[in-house]
């Protein structure tokens, strides 16, 4: 399984190069072809602008099992992160980064600590974008602690499972059916949507991720390798007001397939077992923002959940996530070494 997941992830990114450099290849090579420019009355772009975008976000994907009246709900304490983006022409990297002070998560004495590493990257080339990250987490409580503890109330500490590990691998790729609609704009500020413009946006999404209890102290420790599969079809719409002004939503349901593959260690005993069937999946984005020349600022609020069953029983498991997003950021001329690296690879 493992082998098919790095198969996949390796066959969905050299797509996506193969892509990039084979057509911006073929059209500087071809002179008589007109160069790509997007429609300048809806977008514009900073093509030699380097842009950097510090931000803070609320991030905290929750884990949620249902068996009949059991229901058990994880989440990582990451209150505040700090997600920072760097961005040039189609490309954006970004990694986050959680502090901990007197002001920002700190509340480890009740919620337990959490450790939090991501590494992402989002590529927007014409009409086509795509999603790389990688993200691990270690550290989860039990949000509803008041189920399993008639004593408990607001101010104790939760129950915690500081050895729970979930190891994350996302890619995805789609289309974008109006060349008028800019997701740059939105996502990485590349560019800027000068007219409000809306665009179907059908997607390919897998994503290959571990949920491993090493508590030590547990007389049952459990792991699960999961691998789903997503076909998703979205609609976003943009609404822009004096070139600068803008509102932003989306939505995007997707349905697929998801293999999981499970182990459970008990007392020396090792069980494996493995369940695969039908997922199904949903993201939201609303937002709003600020986006002049030189300076842009803004507030997305998205969120996202998948739902499947655990084989052909009853029992359901639900990823449940939902962040707010709030940024600010600027572009700065792009040094002389980067342009010029950029121009020998893709003109």
């Amino acid at each position: 399984m493992q082998y098919l997941l790095k198969e996949s992830f390796g066959y969905l990114l050299l797509t996506l190069l193969l892509y990039i450099i084979g057509v911006d290849n073929a059209i500087a090579q071809n002179k008589d072809r007109p160069k790509y420019q997007p429609d300048s009355t809806y977008i514009e772009t900073f093509d030699d602008w380097f842009v950097i975008k510090p931000s803070i976000t609320n991030t905290a994907e929750a884990l949620v099992a249902k068996t009949g009246d059991y229901n058990i709900v994880l989440e990582p304490n990451t209150n505040e992160v700090v997600r920072t983006y760097f961005s040039y022409q189609f490309i954006s990297f970004y990694f986050d980064y959680l502090p901990h002070s007197a002001i920002t998560n700190n509340d480890n004495d009740e919620k337990g600590t959490t450790k939090l590493f991501t590494l992402g990257t989002t590529l927007n080339h014409r009409q086509w974008f795509g999603d790389l990250a990688y993200s691990k987490t270690k550290g989860y409580f039990v949000e509803n602690t008041r189920a399993f503890r008639e004593d408990w109330k607001d101010g104790d500490a939760y129950i915690q499972i500081p050895d729970l590990h979930v190891t994350s691998y996302n890619a995805s790729v789609g289309y974008n059916t109006n060349k008028r609609l800019s997701l740059a704009a939105a996502v990485s500020q590349t560019e800027r949507q000068l007219k409000s413009a809306g665009a179907f946006l059908p997607k390919i999404s897998l994503r290959y991720y571990i949920i491993d209890d090493r508590s030590p102290q547990s007389n049952v420790n459990e792991k699960s390798n999961n691998l789903q599969a997503l076909l998703g079809a979205g609609y976003q719409y943009t609404a822009v007001f004096n070139r600068s002004l803008y509102l932003v939503g989306s939505f995007s349901p997707a349905f697929g397939f998801i293999h999981t593959r499970v182990q459970q260690r008990s007392e020396g005993d090792l069980i494996k077992f493995s369940q695969e069937g039908p997922i199904y999946q949903w993201e939201g984005k609303f937002g709003f923002g600020y986006n002049s020349h030189r300076f842009f600022a803004g507030s997305y609020l998205t969120a996202t959940s998948a739902k499947y069953a655990q084989g052909l029983t009853s029992a359901e498991n639900n990823n449940a996530d939902v962040f707010l997003q709030l940024f600010v950021g600027f572009r700065l001329k792009a040094p002389k070494l980067i342009s010029n690296s950029y121009k020998k690879i893709f003109r």
